[in-house]
């Protein structure tokens, strides 16, 4: 009777109950490993860990206890050379630190592998947790644990990789193991079974549907304003959202296939823009930059999310820097999105060689691109295309026809253009055939090669007709004829980046590029001098 009028409606069996799942609940952390990066490769893509904080929320919601490790977030400023990799930076704290930050408590340690380059970090990671946390589950997720699942177990000593979407697959992995059940029962996973040593995949996992349904991410355990450098452009405070997952397209390079599937969903935009609003007021957001990869795919939610922040009076600007197709956009849509604030656009067009686009699978006509580009740049916004150089089967006339597009682009005031050396990601069709043509080996030298895509010093080669080296002087000659043919047409350009640069402000790609590798330098200068006085 006493227990019962203490908790009121519960009777002492449930109160006992309650208070043994709150003393023993199952305890996830969930860790972000430093980065690894090219030393003068122009995007590190820094970002707040949206993936993971997505999957925290997702936990606490069924219960479980959950704690974030951002070895990025809270080693921001150290920039380490990696001895055992020339040519690359570490960025975060280092492996020791990182190791001791997670609570010995953890009964599932995850860690987050979304870069195939960042492979070596993580299994690094993974055997300095192991020998710390004997009987913790080790789990490994993201676009490169998806893609080369059987690769992550055969040489880190994990218990299981986590196949594409994870916020489900992680909740009930947490489930089983809380429950004293096996893993066989998951779906979406690749465990490596206790009984026979072997390796188990269990069935395909459905994607979560209304994406709706999972909660915001818990950005209370990550601290997301130390990021000051994203992918894209920004002037201000600046949160990472998704208002989409998924892709229908399936371009030959692209690895959000392997991860997604080819089914694209989208958030209700009055949730989107009440969670822009709720940033707004809680960390003083200005910019967000969406990280979805096919966001307009349906044109009247892509209308409808547009009318949304125009009709609450949300002045903020928004960006999505992977780039949108050229496909989707004509004029009346780029005036609506300028209207709602977004401001710099950038096209993910790939090549100006109707061949090598037909190869590439992107079912886009070399025209198209100058009808969105004259749109975006009329409607006010600044507009940045996106090209690859160097895939396979691409020959020296297809890049001379990508040099004549970035003239034209120049000439019409498109504000920049960003050139990528290609490389074969894994997960990706073009992966699979190099693969089945004995072009590929998949080792450590391989899998760093996957940083050179935006690195100014250095491209690697798929592409019989072409050495790295080559690549690499088209990237740059592909620049340089742009910003001649921009600053003959539009000579108060060169001024005004010039200004940003010295000033510190990043308005464009270039801009920010430009900062970045000078922040790089400054902190390795500081931390050798550092380091020396010791």
């Amino acid at each position: 009777m006493l227990y019962e009028k203490t908790v009121g409606s519960l009777s002492t069996l449930q109160f006992l109950r309650q208070v043994k799942k709150r003393l023993f609940v199952l305890l996830v952390t969930l860790v972000n490993p430093p980065a690894l990066v090219a030393r003068f490769n122009y995007s590190t893509l820094s970002h707040p860990p949206i993936g993971l904080a997505y999957i925290a929320s997702f936990l606490r919601a069924r219960g479980h206890s959950v704690r974030v490790v951002d070895a990025i977030g809270a080693g921001m400023e150290i920039f380490e050379p990696v001895r055992e990799t020339p040519g690359f930076l570490m960025q975060g704290l280092p492996f020791d630190q990182v190791v001791r930050a997670i609570d010995p408590s953890s009964r599932i340690i995850g860690f987050s592998c979304m870069f195939t380059h960042s492979w070596p970090v993580v299994r690094r990671l993974v055997t300095l947790a192991r020998e710390k946390f004997p009987n913790a589950v080790l789990v490994a997720g993201g676009e490169h644990a998806t893609a080369m699942a059987e690769l992550c177990l055969s040489e880190a000593p994990l218990d299981c990789c986590v196949l594409g979407e994870g916020e489900m697959t992680v909740a009930e992995l947490a489930d089983a193991i809380e429950a004293g059940r096996g893993m066989g029962d998951v779906s979406g996973i690749i465990f490596r079974s206790s009984d026979t040593g072997g390796i188990v995949r269990t069935k395909e996992r459905k994607r979560i549907s209304p994406i709706d349904s999972i909660p915001w991410p818990a950005w209370d355990l990550v601290t997301p304003h130390v990021y000051r450098l994203y992918e894209g452009p920004s002037t201000g405070p600046t949160m990472p959202m998704v208002a989409s997952r998924g892709c229908p397209f399936k371009c030959s390079f692209c690895s959000s296939f392997a991860m997604w599937k080819k089914r694209w969903e989208a958030r209700d935009p009055a949730g989107i823009v009440d969670e822009m609003e709720e940033y707004a007021r809680r960390f003083g957001t200005r910019e967000f930059q969406f990280s979805d990869i096919s966001p307009f795919v349906d044109r009247d939610w892509a209308e409808a999310l547009c009318r949304e922040i125009i009709g609450r009076g949300l002045d903020v600007s928004w960006q999505v820097p992977a780039g949108v197709r050229v496909d989707l956009i004509d004029k009346e849509m780029a005036w609506l999105l300028a209207r709602s604030g977004f401001r710099h656009i950038q096209y993910a067009f790939e090549s100006g060689s109707p061949a090598v686009l037909g190869a590439m699978n992107k079912g886009l006509r070399p025209e198209k691109v100058m009808d969105a580009v004259n749109a975006s740049i009329a409607a006010g916004m600044k507009v940045c295309v996106l090209f690859i150089i160097g895939y396979p089967g691409e020959t020296m006339e297809d890049v001379k026809l990508t040099w004549k597009v970035i003239r034209r682009l120049a000439a019409a005031g498109v504000h920049e253009i960003a050139i990528s050396s290609f490389v074969p990601l894994p997960g990706t069709s073009v992966f699979e055939e190099l693969c089945s043509q004995g072009r590929i080996r998949v080792d450590d030298g391989f899998l760093l090669e996957m940083a050179s895509a935006t690195s100014l010093t250095h491209a690697a080669s798929w592409n019989p007709g072409f050495t790295g080296r080559k690549i690499l002087f088209f990237k740059w000659l592909g620049i340089l004829q742009f910003y001649i043919v921009s600053f003959m047409f539009h000579p108060a350009r060169m001024f005004s980046m010039i200004r940003n640069i010295v000033s510190g402000v990043q308005e464009s790609k270039t801009e920010r590029a430009v900062l970045e590798i000078g922040r790089k330098i400054v902190l390795l200068m500081r931390n050798a001098y550092g380091k020396g006085k010791h």
